[in-house]
């Protein structure tokens, strides 16, 4: 880089270039001050989730198209297949187990799989999901248990979908679960016999996970039961569990605590990530619900087991919704029950799919087409609250640390550090011509970083009057040949961009704060940008409010920031600029 813009002899200190969370991380406790903390960070975890999961705004709740198909009857109840459309041309499949003789009213439990081989066919002592949702049935709730994507018979696109180009979208697994189960939901209150001011909704391991989510994005569901999953220790082992972007601020026990005062079955063995749930995870929640003075909402169990659903935990289960969602506690001991073949309870036995979409890619053009549809629908500002959340853009607190002035002819050379509250640390030079009047303030940005305070363009600025600033984005000028550090091991790191922006979001959020910097150093700004990164410039131009003009370069590349693609990329953020652009 040229020196006479260099600012520091070293790589910068800033905090970004460790990358030290991660899927395994043991995160920290979060605390809440009062009852309004706590139920505006809820807010703010609900916008987070549906982002991530590509769910804002919400898709159209188009009709269900439910089908059903007897299983047989037996002592205390009875089952069904059943298949629905969350979406147009993609059904969620599984069983209803009914009481029998069926009650006018019922409440209900939609059942959730984790990632056990079998699913809802399991039948072993760590889980057993036949009994389970017949003894519920046995107890007089209505119960609905769905697939998981990509398995049993919900095999429209694969369990892994949401890799590459849908990243791009928040098209991803976690988002398509999670819809599925906000539908099961409406499948179970459009049911005469559901009483449907009393849901609840259970799941182990995965299931524990999508039971979370859809407790926080749902406020039907009225108690939950997550088993064996919500942990400081590890956050979710498959891509439906760690969508681009739903971890860089939160983990699963904070999503957890929000859900007060709601009733909350919290169950953990010596044998996983749950090992610390009476030390750690449990005093954190309660702290939570004690803003509420409900800590007698949260129970829980803790054994001395391997990873489970056993018989030992659904006994507490069956007690804990009984009392939420009933009103008594039959004192309920669970039934064995006799299956015959398992496959009678799946339409395709092992061997086909519901009718309409074949795969992945076929589910993906039919999912961009309806998220361009919808957003296209919001408001300039709601665009622009996503685009914040997608580039991860915060309105921000800095300080400058002043590191040298010098005189050079008609122009005073100042060097900073731009200190961010979130550890950011951006070299920073403004050139002062002699009279400046405090008016306009030029900020120019390049792929060089500060070497392009010497651009002609630039330069002609400074001489028309204008004070002229650059700083150097992140892994540009200063930072060159720096890498980012990131701890853990490769298996660890397999959902990064869940716990982290990517380099492209860095630097449009440093592009952000070196705008409130500009500003306010001056009256009136214009902003310059050449090169890749004019991409940058513009989304964060479009978050802004105190620029005048921008110019940018018209040949500016689309950014791999996930997300970006649902407000049409790059070129749809410039739309969303206040200020009048041109484009060299």
């Amino acid at each position: 880089m040229v020196e006479r813009y260099r600012v520091l002899g070293y790589t910068p200190d800033d905090a970004r270039l460790r990358a030290d969370r991660h899927t395994n991380s043991v995160l920290p406790a979060t605390y809440f001050s009062s009852r309004q903390d706590l139920e505006r960070r809820r807010e703010e975890l609900r916008f987070n989730l549906r982002m991530a999961a590509g769910l804002y705004p919400w898709p159209e709740k188009t009709p269900l198209n439910a089908r059903y198909e007897p299983v047989g009857e037996y002592e205390g109840y009875s089952v069904q297949k059943v298949m629905f459309e969350s979406f147009p041309g993609f059904s969620s499949t599984g069983n209803l187990y009914l009481p029998r003789p069926m009650p006018e009213k019922a409440p209900a439990i939609l059942n959730v799989i984790g990632h056990w081989d079998k699913q809802r066919l399991t039948r072993e002592s760590r889980a057993d999901y036949p009994q389970q949702l017949a003894n519920f049935a046995r107890m007089g709730f209505i119960c609905l248990v769905t697939d998981m994507i990509g398995m049993v018979d919900s095999l429209q696109i694969s369990h892994g979908y949401g890799r590459g180009e849908k990243e791009l979208w928040q098209s991803n697994g976690l988002g398509v679960q999670l819809w599925n189960n906000i539908r099961a939901l409406d499948l179970l209150c459009s049911m005469p016999e559901v009483d449907e001011k009393n849901i609840g909704v259970t799941g182990a391991s995965g299931g524990g996970s999508q039971t979370l989510f859809l407790s926080l994005a749902d406020d039907r569901v009225k108690a939950a039961a997550p088993i064996n999953m919500i942990s400081f220790h590890m956050q979710g082992g498959c891509a439906c569990e760690n969508a681009p972007g739903l971890r860089r601020c939160t983990d699963n026990v904070e999503m957890c605590a929000v859900l007060a005062p709601r009733p909350l079955f919290l169950a953990g063995s010596t044998g996983d990530w749950t090992k610390y749930l009476e030390t750690a995870e449990l005093p954190a929640v309660l702290d939570a619900y004690r803003q509420y003075d409900a800590e007698n909402m949260v129970e829980h169990f803790y054994q001395d087991a391997e990873h489970q659903y056993n018989e030992k935990t659904r006994h507490l289960v069956y007690s804990f919704f009984a009392r939420h969602l009933m009103g008594r506690d039959p004192g309920w001991v669970e039934q064995s029950i006799e299956t015959g073949d398992l496959l009678d309870l799946t339409w395709f036995r092992g061997a086909g799919h519901a009718p309409g979409f074949e795969n992945d890619e076929e589910f993906f053009d039919f999912h961009k087409a309806e998220r361009r549809a919808a957003v296209a629908k919001l408001a300039s500002d709601e665009k622009r609250k996503m685009l914040a959340w997608i580039t991860g853009v915060k309105k921000t607190g800095f300080r400058l640390i002043s590191v040298s002035v010098e005189e050079r002819g008609a122009v005073r050379i100042e060097k900073s550090l731009v200190c961010g509250e979130y550890g950011q640390r951006l070299p920073l030079v403004r050139l002062i011509p002699a009279g400046w009047d405090g008016g306009d303030v030029l900020l120019a940005f390049s792929d060089r970083g500060k070497d392009c305070l010497g651009n002609a363009d630039v330069q002609a600025y400074l001489r028309s009057g204008y004070a002229v600033i650059s700083g150097d984005l992140f892994l540009t000028g200063e930072f060159a040949g720096a890498v980012r550090v990131v701890a853990g091991t490769e298996d660890d790191n397999r959902f990064f961009s869940a716990f982290h922006d990517s380099d492209d979001a860095l630097r449009i959020q440093d592009a952000a704060l070196l705008m409130s910097v500009a500003k306010s150093m001056g009256n009136r700004l214009t902003v310059w940008a050449d090169g890749t990164v004019s991409g940058a410039a513009a989304c964060a131009l479009a978050l802004s409010e105190d620029v005048s003009w921008a110019r940018l370069n018209e040949r500016m590349e689309e950014l791999p920031v996930t997300g970006i693609q649902l407000l049409g990329g790059v070129k749809g953020c410039l739309e969303l600029i206040r200020c009048p652009v041109e484009l060299k």
